[in-house]
């Protein structure tokens, strides 16, 4: 695996590429589904790059990057072992200084769901994606169903920017127990891992609903809700019943495609996990 840490020299190395170019972005301590999101990228691409930068702008002061976990030498080790081709490792002036800004376009999803809660996080996000397009230029980029507001957001990017990359949705890895993994989840206890899994089993209960043909998204909700306030010691950010296109709420189920997600507080860890009916 070839390790870059400048822009100039991935420049120089991607102008000597003519394969095709799978791209996953991540922050860094990497689980189970990043390298799902890089197996699948080594299925369909000749060449596979992971970039790692802990992105400042994409927290607000109040949240966890300063205390994010920093796992570095154990990803380089597992991605040496997945046969990833280049690991991009920029530092913020690199990527702030020596990338040219991107003026992308914001848009009313930036400000629902997880945009509400951190308003900040979305405007981080495509500005950096962004410059990591514009530096890597792959041919395809992998994303988890996990974060699918993200998801969504980056799929419309892609679009309205015009960049020519093929974007790939792979799906949430979960523990045995159900729990969504995620990086923030190395905060977590074992007993705690196992007592989180409750949100991803009342998720399960809005699921049985909706096949039970339950068309009132409020009673849905409060079926979460009875469950989650069981443990005194999570507090639900948010659970909602959208439009998949638009992310507003609905008031009435009627066999359009929705999504259901959710935002915990447990302690001080929040957890997302959602799935699309």
């Amino acid at each position: 695996m070839k390790l870059i840490k400048t822009v100039d020299e991935f420049v120089g190395w991607r102008s000597k590429q003519s394969n095709s170019i799978g791209f996953i972005p991540t922050l860094g301590a990497l689980h189970a589904g990043h390298m799902s999101l890089i197996k699948q990228s080594k299925q369909k691409c000749q060449i596979t790059i992971v970039s790692i930068f802990l992105n400042p702008t994409q927290f607000s002061p109040n949240e966890d990057l300063d205390s994010y976990p920093d796992t570095l030498e154990q990803d380089i080790n597992n991605l040496d072992c997945l046969n990833v081709d280049v690991l991009f490792l920029p530092s913020e002036v690199e990527m702030y200084q020596n990338v040219d800004d991107v003026d992308v376009t914001s848009n009313e999803l930036f400000k629902k769901l997880e945009g509400k809660s951190r308003p900040h996080f979305f405007y981080g996000v495509t500005t950096i994606v962004s410059k990591l397009f514009n530096v890597i230029k792959p041919s395809h980029t992998f994303f988890g169903e996990k974060d699918a507001q993200q998801l969504i957001i980056i799929k419309e990017m892609i679009a309205v920017m015009k960049y020519p990359i093929t974007i790939i949705s792979c799906p949430t890895i979960r523990d045995d127990n159900g729990l969504a993994l995620s990086s923030r989840n190395s905060y977590l206890t074992i007993d705690e891992k196992k007592q989180a899994a409750i949100i991803y089993q009342s998720l399960m209960q809005i699921k049985e609903g909706l096949n039970n043909g339950v068309s009132n998204p409020n009673s849905l909700k409060d079926i979460f809700k009875r469950n989650i306030i069981k443990n005194h010691n999570m507090k639900i950010d948010y659970i909602s019943i959208s439009d998949i296109k638009t992310l507003d709420e609905i008031s009435k189920i009627e066999g359009q495609k929705i999504l259901v997600s959710t935002a915990v507080f447990f302690n001080n860890v929040r957890l997302i996990d959602n799935f699309i009916y």
